[in-house]
């Protein structure tokens, strides 16, 4: 069905004299849900620093320089404390709401032709802003600022106004104008750039055709990463005995699924590799997950390669996604499920327009749920209540820790519960 689809796309390419190329597109949505299964907020907090050579609305960088024009225009508008000195490093945007970290996801493309193909990205994002990317996009969902300030020099605008709250609905956009290169444009193009940093390198391991934006810079792929708030579709829970469970509610068969644990200093895991149908529900006592040695686990690695490629990618993008992701996947404390998203699921949270069409597109998303057990809410219950030097650790967790204030949330919902009690 696949080959038939494929066939009949390549022969209407042909027929409309379009370049024929395909497009895959591998990442990540990272959500934080109590045992209860609600999804927490607060994942705006940053995991993987970026170059500094990527590009970021102002307030959101991770990394990368500011755009001083920007800087010196705000100044003006809003006084030269309209960014107070908590947001004047930037990447200190207030934000509020956000549910949904999506992180990594680039874009391949591969091609034959024998001259460039000049092609527009077109991504959509629902229920989030697109808010860190690489190369210069050429066209992008501004974010909204407050009204310029009536007095700037003695009435500043507060940093309060400029809170970014997803709460409400949001829609976010990018495009790129690019040039796909052929195979021997790419052999000689230079991506090299200082401050390349392991992780990008390693998105940049698979063969593909580079990209040069219209404001010349190179890449391998696309690059783009978000925050927001909406729902994925994955209801997990934990019940008392420490059960996890998982329902799809994505409207689509999910095509797999690992489930993965790091406590005490032991690793175990389960793969679920026929997927979960939809509507389907599954139970997974602690028992179930397998406990491996210490040390790198490569069964757990050529699961996930297979997993990932048997959903599309070539074997080199699913590795490279892998090995990108191990660290935070694979070596971070914590229970968590991976699940590709069903296609359609993805189509509808990041709504993609490609032109020329490709002869193929291959998009594999992975949800990254983080789930909450109850013991260790109960851990953390308790550590919240503790005073003096006693608290520093549960302190430290909030105030450092990724997901520190969704654990903070969930712990205060808690603590609601006991208190009616």
């Amino acid at each position: 069905m696949k080959t038939s689809a494929l066939l009949l796309l390549i022969s209407t390419a042909a027929a409309h004299a379009w370049p024929i190329y395909q497009l895959h597109e591998w990442g990540t949505f990272t959500t934080v849900s109590g045992s209860d299964g609600i999804l927490l907020a607060g994942l705006e907090r940053e995991e993987e620093t970026l170059p500094a050579f990527a590009h970021a609305h102002l307030g959101l960088e991770n990394g990368q320089f500011p755009n001083i024009q920007e800087v010196s225009r705000i100044q003006q508008q809003h006084g030269t404390r309209g960014i107070p000195a908590s947001f004047k490093g930037l990447g200190k945007r207030p934000l509020t709401g956000v549910t949904v970290k999506m992180e990594t996801p680039v874009i391949y493309f591969h091609s034959t032709e024998l001259a460039p193909i000049r092609a527009k990205v077109k991504v959509g994002f629902n229920g989030g802003t697109i808010s860190q990317w690489y190369p210069q996009r050429s066209c992008g969902e501004i974010l909204p600022e407050p009204a310029p300030a009536a007095d700037p020099k003695n009435q500043p605008t507060p940093l309060s106004a400029w809170t970014l709250d997803f709460n409400k609905p949001y829609q976010g956009l990018i495009e790129w104008d690019i040039d796909i290169l052929t195979p021997a444009q790419t052999r000689d193009a230079v991506l090299f750039k200082p401050g390349d940093n392991v992780g990008w390198l390693r998105a940049r391991q698979p063969v593909t055709n580079a990209v040069r934006s219209t404001s010349g810079e190179s890449e391998g792929y696309l690059f783009y990463r978000g925050i927001g708030r909406f729902e994925l579709g994955l209801k997990t829970t934990v019940s008392a005995d420490e059960t996890l469970h998982v329902e799809n509610r994505t409207g689509g068969r999910i095509p797999y699924l690992v489930a993965f644990e790091i406590a005490d200093g032991e690793l175990r895991w389960t793969e679920k590799a026929t997927g979960l149908d939809v509507g389907a529900s599954v139970s997974i006592p602690e028992a179930d997950l397998k406990a491996e040695p210490a040390g790198f686990c490569e069964p757990l690695y050529q699961a996930m390669r297979t997993g990932l490629a048997n959903c599309g990618l070539t074997d080199a993008e699913a590795r490279s996604m892998v090995e990108t992701w191990w660290h935070s996947y694979f070596e971070a404390p914590g229970l968590r499920v991976f699940w590709v998203l069903p296609r359609a699921a993805t189509d509808r949270l990041l709504p993609l327009d490609v032109s020329p069409p490709p002869a193929e597109i291959v998009r594999v998303l992975v949800g990254r749920s983080e789930v909450l057990r109850p013991r260790q809410e109960a851990e953390w219950l308790a550590a919240s209540r503790k005073t003096g030097d006693e608290a520093n650790a549960w302190t430290a967790l909030v105030q450092t820790d990724r997901f520190g204030l969704a654990i903070k949330e969930r712990v205060k919902a808690l603590e609601s519960v006991a208190s009616i009690k």
